[in-house]
């Protein structure tokens, strides 16, 4: 067995499973630290890390004290796990993917990380990601791009992809990131990982770098649902199912009313991905759910409209970060963006601006945002929750992060990437993605399930209901 392998296998149990042994004595948080540390440095080539923290192992000895001496501190005590590095941290450097912080390391914990730190958790490092979190492919200038680990060749997604590329390479076994239109959902897809998105406001967002104040959410990456239950158990302070209250079988989506969305905006996927969502749902129907095929009104302009709101929104909250660290403004600073970000930022400041309309943005945040959102809810009104391709298709080449190939045409990868995600972020829904499968050529899949606002807890227990007819 490679030494690489040795470490996944301590640590490939998840966090349910290693944190219940950290509290009964079978594993210790200083053991976890070093197997975590050592398979990220087998792993280098994945390049999931931009900061790994100094403090990690010494924190793991003082956790590992105080459960000798007082029991546990919380349910995810002694647990390693790793942050997207937009989210601030106390001691340990933040750069939001970006040239211009590298230096920075804040003096306070973002409100998410504070949570996790007080239930016990360690935060490893801070995960590569896509320049300021606007891309879907992770492919970072600065840091370099995160790779697959089922294919290093390939985009690990984004713009959470160190996050997902972490947990499914089982360097950590949760992971942190945030979604604005796809962006834990997206990496968790094409990784082989379960990401959760909650409703939006959920979740504090205080000491995130942010690039949307409408859309963002915090939201776990981990290597099964069982995990996330947990990870967002304790993000809610109990206000979600626990893991314990999960379904053990499969039968539990009987009778259970599952929406799967028709018409040409659902149809045009990579064809693995198509017989991989047919037999998702199939796999819903074996175990006695009823499938109903539902229109979901204004799906098709989710993307776009998402795209209207955050562009603006972007661009005022890299202004308001840049003054706050004393950086000058981002027209003088856009040279130090890479060409995508460059542009999506030039685009509305700069020589050659051309910013979406007051008109346009305040249209779109009154009426074209409430119409998608009503859309997402009637066609939830007589299901349970949505059910569709979390993406469709699988990781790109990442020489492809540019300009992608999908079905014979060649086309930009965020809006194709984000065509599924982005309008339940639009209309402020929780969704989840799960794995469905590998294509033929070894690449993870994965399905979405979407439901009405605050139903994570049933997202979760449909999630793991469905994990179980895989057998």
């Amino acid at each position: 067995m490679s030494a690489a392998s040795e470490h996944a296998d301590l640590i490939g149990s998840g966090v349910t499973a290693i944190a219940a042994r950290v509290r009964g004595g079978e594993l210790s948080s200083r053991e976890l630290v070093s197997a975590c540390l050592a398979q990220a440095a087998a792993l280098d080539d994945l390049n999931t890390h931009i900061t790994v923290a100094e403090n990690a192992a010494q924190r793991a000895g003082e956790l590992d004290r105080r459960l000798a001496e007082r029991g546990p501190i919380g349910p995810l005590h002694g647990v390693p796990v790793s942050v997207k590095d937009n989210y601030t941290t106390s001691g340990i450097r933040t750069t939001g993917g970006m040239a211009v912080l590298r230096d920075w390391i804040p003096d306070t914990d973002a409100a998410v990380v504070q949570r996790l730190t007080d239930a016990g958790a360690i935060v490893l490092g801070k995960t590569n990601m896509h320049e300021c979190s606007f891309g879907i492919t992770s492919d970072n200038p600065h840091f370099g791009p995160v790779r697959n680990p089922h294919d290093p060749t390939r985009s690990a997604g984004g713009s959470s992809g160190g996050s997902g590329a972490a947990v499914a390479a089982r360097i950590v076994p949760a992971a942190m990131g945030t979604d604005t239109g796809g962006s834990v959902r997206i990496p968790a897809a094409v990784c082989g990982a379960v990401g959760l998105k909650p409703t939006h406001g959920r979740l504090p967002l205080e000491g995130v770098l942010r690039v949307s104040a409408g859309f963002d959410v915090a939201g776990p990456i981990t290597r099964d649902v069982t995990d996330a239950a947990l990870m967002m158990h304790v993000l809610t302070g109990g206000e979600t199912v626990a893991p314990g209250e999960l379904p053990t079988d499969p039968a539990a989506l009987r009778g259970v009313r599952i929406g799967v969305p028709v018409g040409d905006y659902w149809a045009d996927n990579h064809p693995e991905v198509e017989r991989l969502h047919r037999a998702a749902a199939q796999r819903f129907a074996d175990a006695g759910a009823e499938l109903r095929e539902v229109t979901v009104e204004h799906a098709e302009i989710g993307s776009e409209t998402g795209f209207l709101i955050v562009s603006p929104e972007s661009v005022v909250l890299v202004a308001e970060l840049f003054r706050e660290r004393g950086l000058g403004s981002v027209e003088e600073r856009l040279g130090s963006f890479g060409a995508d970000v460059a542009a999506l930022l030039g685009s509305q400041v700069g020589p050659d601006a051309s910013p979406v309309p007051a008109h346009a943005y305040l249209t779109a945040l009154g009426e074209t945002v409430p119409a998608i959102r009503r859309g997402y809810l009637t066609a939830l009104s007589d299901v349970d929750v949505l059910l569709s391709p979390t993406t469709p298709s699988p990781a790109i080449p990442l020489a492809q992060s540019g300009r992608m190939e999908h079905n014979g045409s060649a086309v930009d990868p965020f809006p194709t990437f984000s065509r599924y995600t982005f309008g339940a972020s639009v209309a402020g829904l929780p969704a989840i993605s799960v794995p469905a499968g590998l294509t033929g050529d070894g690449l993870p899949v994965g399905v979405q399930l979407i439901g009405a606002h605050h139903a994570e807890s049933t997202l979760l227990r449909l999630a793991r209901a469905f994990e179980l007819t895989a057998g």
